[in-house]
């Protein structure tokens, strides 16, 4: 099993990413690797449907000291979590340090980053990161 494999198995909500996007440098280190597990979270909240759960899922993740990431983790919690959590779980979402005030592009689309920037959904553009929404879906 490849150290890829056994990080993207492990995650299990919002908080747990950025503990691992801080602890594990495979993870850290690789933007594309970090997209496709964060990937996999959202998957897994849109999946979920107790209330517990969907509530423990996006609760406040600690920083993972970029807010770029922590700005991304944001909007993603939002995507997944507005209509589905109970009143203040998301308040999070709208600190500062959870908003970039300059532009956020983890995969360095390039000369695509207009067109990235046009399939980027709202609760990421508003916090100013570029990622389509494809890198978010399950394939």
């Amino acid at each position: 099993m490849s150290v890829h494999t056994q990080v993207s198995r492990r995650v299990t909500s919002y908080a747990t990413f950025a503990e691992q996007f801080v602890s594990d440098p495979v993870l850290h280190d690789d933007p594309s690797f970090a997209i496709r597990v964060l990937r996999q979270s959202v998957l897994q909240a849109r999946d979920l449907v107790d209330q517990t759960g969907i509530d423990a899922f996006h609760s406040r993740p600690p920083t993972t000291g970029d807010v770029g990431w922590d700005s991304l983790l944001a909007g993603v919690a939002v995507m997944t979590g507005t209509g589905r959590t109970t009143p203040g779980v998301l308040d999070w979402c709208a600190e500062p340090g959870r908003r970039s005030t300059e532009l956020f592009d983890p995969l360095d689309t390039g000369k695509y980053r207009l067109l990235e920037m046009l399939r980027t959904p709202i609760a990421l553009r508003e916090r100013n990161v570029i990622l389509s929404r494809g890198n978010l879906e399950g394939v």
